[in-house]
């Protein structure tokens, strides 16, 4: 009589617990969905689940008011259109070619000078200058000049919204194969972390002449949203 007592009462409070829960739909707009299980399951009770429906890009979340509560603020501040940065990069041809005459290009001034105190290049060339705008995540592939190409993935830092990392950055050259179809031949490769509006310095790869080496100044930009 007494066993019988305890399962009536313990089913009495699962109906009662059942009862508390609500069901909810999340339809995320920026983020897949795949990630947002891992956002949602600490938050849940023990009591709570989530189902995703990755087709629709949405999950499904049961639990009780409080908690379902929580995890729509959570997911608000999560599903957002991703950052967006400038990034400009200028490549440069070093050389310890003797300075020629007349007054640097205005575009290598400053730079020039902090990197002769670096290494021992007399001479820096600009071979190139070029600026994209790119979502955090995008990969950007673009010609460096005539004879180079660029490419790298933009992501940002979580812990740190004033740096941006270009991530498998790879400097190619385009030159022809043995039946002259063009191929690039990687020159540099790197994955480097910016300091947001402060120029970097990577290089230098060996460029086609010994005395001669490619540098590339990196520098990045968070857009600021409307």
């Amino acid at each position: 009589m007494v066993r019988s007592a305890v399962v009536l009462l313990m089913m009495v409070a699962s109906t009662v617990l059942a009862a508390e829960q609500e069901l909810r739909v999340f339809q995320l707009h920026f983020r897949p969905a795949r990630e947002a299980a891992g956002l949602v399951e600490p938050l849940l009770s023990s009591e709570g689940s989530v189902l995703l429906q990755p087709s629709l890009n949405a999950i499904t979340v049961r639990d009780t008011p409080e908690v379902l509560q929580r995890v729509a603020q959570a997911l608000s501040s999560w599903d957002v259109a991703p950052a967006s940065y400038k990034v400009r990069v200028r490549v440069l041809l070093a050389t310890t070619d003797p300075q020629p005459p007349g007054k640097p290009a205005p575009l290598i001034e400053g730079i020039g000078s902090e990197l002769k105190e670096l290494f021992h290049f007399t001479n820096y060339q600009e071979v190139a200058t070029l600026q994209v705008t790119a979502s955090d995540g995008s990969v950007v592939e673009v010609a460096a000049g005539e004879r180079y190409h660029l490419r790298f993935t933009v992501r940002g830092v979580p812990q740190d919204p004033d740096r941006v990392q270009l991530a498998q950055l790879q400097l190619s050259r385009r030159d022809r194969g043995a039946d002259n179809a063009e191929v690039l031949r990687p020159l540099m490769r790197a994955t480097v972390t910016l300091l947001v509006k402060q120029p970097s310095v990577l290089g230098g790869a060996r460029a086609e002449n010994a005395n001669q080496a490619l540098f590339l100044v990196l520098w990045a930009e968070r857009e600021e949203k409307p």
